[in-house]
């Protein structure tokens, strides 16, 4: 073994790793972003042991240290998570390999070109210690994934107001479906997702209808009455009225009108503006998933991982015909965002299904509630023809 934890007595000033190998290294021998920054924040100016150049360089063991945690997160010893199988090549269940089998396997995809320096790196890390991988069956991410199925098809399919009653519709690899919900409002803590709107904003609104005059004021183009609210949104059921806008007038358009419905040749746009500073969830607002090799935020991986594929979920485009199914989950998510008191959101931003890069926002306000918080621009009203767009 050439490596071994710090702290292998008391008093060692930090926990680490010991290698010796003694050279510097440049960044232009590893694909790997993370490491690349380290170097060029942590070295200095002087030659590079493997290229020869005289670039900024740091000592190899800097950049062992990273790849050694980077291990550690990947794999572990079977000793610790696996049943002893004697019938097995390295004595436990499951898939165990020693060290050259994880290098050929090349989890980190370094793509190291010099030889001296592959070799190097390669003798500093192997042990003869056997490893396994941590997710071998199946990582937190794909928990992550399978309640987010499952609660869809438990609201679906099952049950639309029962499903959060414990142990209900458990199963034996997952938790309550309702779990999602916490794991989503973890995310949404965790990573900062909460956003001011700053009052005055400018929201745009558009309706698409049968008579050129039928828009006139505010109320005609504000949140639908509930009552007349006869048909699900993407974050609204039935009954319950939203006020669905954008920052962006061109999107709000092509969010709205259809040229398929003959029977409303005209539409008319509007400005709102907010009276109050609002505070809104921003789905679209995720940092980057951190590197493995990251230790202080890689344990994140797994839930951003989720939260990404999630986002894309809620702003897919979906079939008229499927629209009642497959709005449920939204619509729950957007129920458990508006009241919850951990929270305290006025609305929300999410990806727009129909225009790439392009944020829609949805305002917990219906009819009365958007003549109330929101100030209507009545210059701002304009009609048109749809066969014109």
């Amino acid at each position: 073994m050439t490596w071994t934890k710090r702290f292998l007595k008391f008093g060692d000033p930090e926990e680490g790793y010991y290698f010796d190998i003694g050279t510097f290294v440049c960044q232009n021998h590893f694909y790997n972003d993370y490491i690349n920054n380290h170097i060029r924040e942590n070295g200095k100016k002087n030659r590079c042991s493997y290229c020869g150049k005289k670039r900024i360089v740091i000592e190899l063991e800097s950049v062992l240290e990273i790849l050694a945690d980077g291990l550690d997160y990947i794999y572990e010893d079977p000793a610790n998570s696996r049943f002893l199988e004697k019938d097995s090549e390295y004595g436990y269940g499951g898939n165990v390999m020693p060290f050259i089998e994880v290098w050929w396997d090349d989890p980190f995809d370094l793509r190291i070109e010099n030889d001296q320096l592959l070799e190097d790196v390669y003798n500093q890390l192997e042990t003869d210690q056997l490893y396994c991988k941590r997710d071998e069956f199946g990582s937190h991410e794909d928990f992550l994934h399978d309640l987010w199925y499952h609660f869809k098809l438990v609201l679906k399919h099952k049950a639309r107001f029962a499903f959060h009653f414990p142990n209900t519709f458990k199963q034996w690899n997952l938790s309550d479906p309702a779990d999602i919900l916490h794991q989503v409002q973890y995310a949404i803590l965790k990573n900062n997702m909460i956003i001011e709107l700053p009052e005055n904003s400018k929201l745009y609104r558009t309706r698409q209808h049968q008579l050129k005059d039928e828009v006139s004021e505010a109320q005609h183009i504000a949140s639908l009455p509930n009552s007349l609210n006869k048909t699900s949104g993407r974050m609204n059921a039935a009954g319950i009225s939203l006020f669905y806008c954008s920052q962006n007038i061109g999107l709000t358009i092509k969010e709205v009108v259809s040229r398929r419905r003959t029977s409303s040749p005209y539409y008319t746009t509007a400005i709102f503006k907010n009276n109050m500073k609002l505070r809104l969830v921003d789905l679209t607002k995720l940092p980057d998933i951190p590197s493995i090799f990251d230790t202080e935020n890689n344990r994140f991986r797994d839930i951003l991982f989720f939260m990404k594929t999630f986002m894309e979920d809620i702003s897919l485009p979906i079939k008229n015909k499927n629209s009642v199914l497959d709005y449920l989950p939204t619509q729950v998510i957007t129920e458990y965002l508006r009241y919850n008191p951990d929270l305290d959101v006025q609305g929300m931003v999410y990806w727009s299904s129909k225009s790439t890069l392009k944020k829609n926002i949805v305002l917990f306000y219906d009819h009365e509630e958007s003549l109330k918080k929101l100030s209507f621009d009545d210059s701002s009203l304009k009609t048109y023809l749809v066969r014109d767009l």
